[in-house]
């Protein structure tokens, strides 16, 4: 690991920026109170309803984080009052807090931003609940709350207006970041020294990563494009709108780049094009990352990583071959490295491209036109109020939730009023915490959040031990508050670990000398975690009972995806050839390449649409299957053929991707021919298998037979078309397309056979 460039993109990516954001938000209300007015109590009671608004404060659109946080606001502040109102008489606050923590844990049915929302909200109730109001201080208590909630509401949407370029900047850095490890699980494939299903594992992981981090990018530059200013576009705007779609465009290039990696290897395991392959892959992902950390650090890309090396190495092994007629002795293997070679090629362009753009020059045009069209790829959150009460039954995932949650708080409330020692509110809090819809995030969550306490009570205690200085105890603990703030998305027991520490740094410096309440702190975090897990147990709703739709999402994506690349394929030209960079042309690729440049295909909403639909249902899918490996094996329900649905969906995506731009070409709107027929069988073939899968049907069994057959139509189409006068280009453009023909004859089979086999709850 390089430490010194992952510290670059951590002290200037948006979570660095949103914790300090986030740590002057919730300490300035608590610091002027303390200075200005000497009431301490006052400027901890803002900070709550401060720290309950900035829960919901997550990389999004400005809009949708706005009314978030004002809805988490004006609900907590109601929770405060409804507990307030109860505190005098303990039956009345138990008989309060449990129907409110039933109903605050069911708004998760939303989605989105909702579950923080509820997390929110629960913790603006739970801070109440170890004083003692009267009805008049109750009410002003909710309203510091309320304000504590508005001003940071406030403070959040003065930054991130202020700072939106900036924001924009760190989204797209993080999508780029996440696509240069996309690159490299892609290389891990040519090193021979790798497990293949480790491989695969891997790079479903970065994939699922990657289409996250897009699908945020997206939400944010789409909702700020290029305007014109005195007749021209904004410089600045358009800059990031291109380098985004350069971005999606780059990782569909690799994403198509998906071969018969078993094939390749057994054929070329013992020559230098493997070697050749992973060089330049990995290359390619440094490149994008020093672009990704260009566009973080504000400034222009530094010197280029060069690839002529490696691309003049695999152009010289590919003409040994040719040399050598192994396009007729290993047809499958040469097709399968030359399309992939092509692809990598017209990577390489785009991201030079990409430098070119983020250099300035090329931003007086964008890379998409803009259209009302685009409005389509954004994410649209509407909240139905009818949605919870249908979710009232035992059917429902998060009554469920509800019900689990509001039994760990009246169980951890009683045990926090019954023991010594204890803090109820502590302990609910510890609970409300860890428990999470799933329970495999539960687990995971329980044993971070020990490990953490542990390890931030140990480091706070050695701090104060050794540490006398009150000034350095404070920015100790405002450092420990902006880190924990920075690692929560990312690094969860890291978060932890610098949670506790400023918490009881915060309780040592209001109450110097008192250690004891470090050890009763620890004493609550195991007791709540110990609720917490015990509780997860109750009413489970295993994760494989919410993936039968998420399956059914994935199949109906990919098929709408093919018919989108078969409809807008035939009417692709033959693409534009890049300029050749001086002495790094590759006079074989320029013959036939498989350009990045703009053409029909890059101008069809409704195929990049498709695309993105497909991508989104696989990562869906992807988690969720994630979270189901977590869980006890009983309730771990067909995994090897999720498991192989996952690997075949993603691989089917990538020949799709790699066969839509060779469609045009060889199915166009010219007369037909025998040839013609043959492909447009076997794309039959393939968009059958898909329908077929969707309706959960197993393959017929003479459909070897059939494959079999379509496979020989396809041979015989490859050879009519070399035979001499056939244009050069064409065959070349058919053979390419049969490769991938049989390719996806292959992966949709294999789809049709598992979603055959896969049985599970709609």
């Amino acid at each position: 690991m390089r430490y010194s460039v992952e510290i670059r993109k951590f002290f200037y990516s948006q979570y660095f920026f949103g914790g300090l954001r986030i740590a002057i938000g919730v300490s300035l209300p608590a610091v002027l109170c303390l200075i200005v007015f000497h009431n301490q109590e006052l400027g901890f009671t803002i900070s709550t309803g401060a720290l309950g608004a900035c829960v919901v404060d997550m990389p999004g659109p400005l809009k949708y984080k706005y009314n978030e946080m004002i809805a988490c606001s004006v609900i907590g502040c109601l929770a405060a009052l409804a507990t307030g109102l109860a505190t005098p008489n303990v039956l009345a606050l138990w008989l309060t807090i449990v129907p409110l923590t039933f109903v605050l844990s069911l708004i998760v049915v939303y989605g989105n931003r909702w579950p923080q929302i509820s997390f929110a909200t629960l913790f603006m109730m739970v801070v109440t609940l170890e004083d003692k109001f009267t009805p008049l201080h109750a009410l002003v208590n909710a309203a510091w709350i309320l304000a504590g909630g508005l001003w940071y509401t406030y403070w959040a949407t003065f930054v991130s207006r202020w700072q939106a370029r900036r924001i924009e900047q760190q989204a797209l850095a993080e999508s780029l970041f996440a696509c240069a490890d996309y690159l490299l699980a892609r290389a891990a494939f040519y090193d021979l020294d790798a497990d293949l299903d480790e491989c695969y594992r891997n790079l479903v992981a970065k994939q699922i990563t990657a289409v996250g981090t897009q699908e945020t990018a997206r939400d944010i530059v789409l909702r700020n494009l290029p305007k014109l200013r005195r007749g021209k576009l904004d410089p600045g705007r358009t800059a990031m709108f291109n380098l985004f779609i350069n971005s999606v465009d780059l990782h569909e290039l690799f994403v198509g780049t998906h071969t018969d990696y078993p094939l390749v290897r057994n054929t070329f395991g013992g020559s230098d094009l493997i070697v050749f392959y992973r060089d330049l892959i990995v290359k390619a992902a440094f490149d994008l990352e020093e672009i990704g950390l260009a566009v973080l650090e504000n400034r222009a890309p530094h010197q280029r990583i060069s690839v002529k090396a490696e691309l003049r190495a695999i152009e010289y092994e590919i003409e040994l071959m040719r040399s050598k007629h192994f396009e007729d002795t290993h047809a499958e293997a040469y097709a399968a490295v030359l399309t992939t070679f092509r692809r990598i090629w017209s990577a390489t362009r785009l991201i030079e491209r990409m430098r070119r753009n983020l250099s300035g020059a090329g931003t007086q045009h964008t890379e998409l036109k803009l259209d009302r069209a685009l409005t389509r790829f954004l994410q649209r959150r509407q909240v139905s109020p009818l949605l919870i009460f249908s979710n009232l039954n035992m059917r429902s995932p998060s009554f469920r939730h509800a019900l689990r949650v509001s039994i760990a708080v009246a169980v951890g409330f009683w045990l926090g009023r019954l023991l010594p020692l204890t803090n109820a509110y502590w302990i609910v809090m510890t609970s409300i915490i860890i428990l999470k819809p799933g329970y495999s995030l539960t687990k995971q969550r329980n044993a971070q959040r020990i490990v953490g306490t542990m390890i931030g009570c140990a480091a706070s205690v050695a701090l104060i031990f050794t540490v006398k200085s009150t000034p350095v105890l404070i920015a100790a603990m405002f450092a420990s508050m902006v880190m924990s703030y920075s690692l929560l998305l990312f690094n969860y027991t890291a978060s932890v670990v610098f949670t506790s520490s400023y918490v009881l740094l915060m309780f040592h410096l209001l109450a110097p000398g008192s250690m004891r309440i470090i050890g009763e702190r620890a004493i609550d975090t195991v007791i709540g975690c110990m609720i917490a897990i015990a509780a997860s147990r109750l009413f489970p709703y295993w994760e494989y009972r919410l993936m039968g739709k998420l399956v059914a999402n994935v199949l109906s994506a990919t098929r709408k995806y093919f018919e989108a690349a078969w409809r807008v394929g035939r009417g692709v030209r033959a693409p534009a050839v890049p300029e050749a960079d001086g002495a790094a042309a590759v006079p074989l690729v320029a013959a036939a390449i498989e350009s990045a440049n703009a053409g029909p295909l890059d101008n069809d909403y409704p195929y990049r649409l498709a695309r993105k639909n497909v991508h989104i249902a696989f990562a869906n899918l992807g988690q969720a299957f994630q979270r189901m490996m977590i869980e006890p094996k009983a309730h771990q329900h067909f995994v090897p053929e999720l498991n192989d649905l996952l690997v075949q969906t993603h691989a089917l995506g990538a020949q799709i991707t790699a066969a839509a731009p060779l469609i045009g070409g060889a199915c166009g709107t010219e007369p037909q021919s025998q040839h013609d027929d043959a492909l447009r069988r076997a794309l039959a073939a393939v968009l059958e298998h898909l329908e077929k899968a969707e309706a959960g049907e197993p393959p017929p069994a003479d459909q070897l037979d059939r494959t079999k057959q379509i496979t020989r139509e396809l041979d015989e189409m490859v050879v009519a078309a070399e035979r001499p006068g056939s244009g050069a280009e064409r065959a070349h453009d058919l053979k390419a397309l049969a490769h991938q023909c049989k390719q996806m004859l292959a992966s949709s089979l294999l789809i049709r056979k598992d979603a055959s086999v896969i049985r599970l709850p709609a």
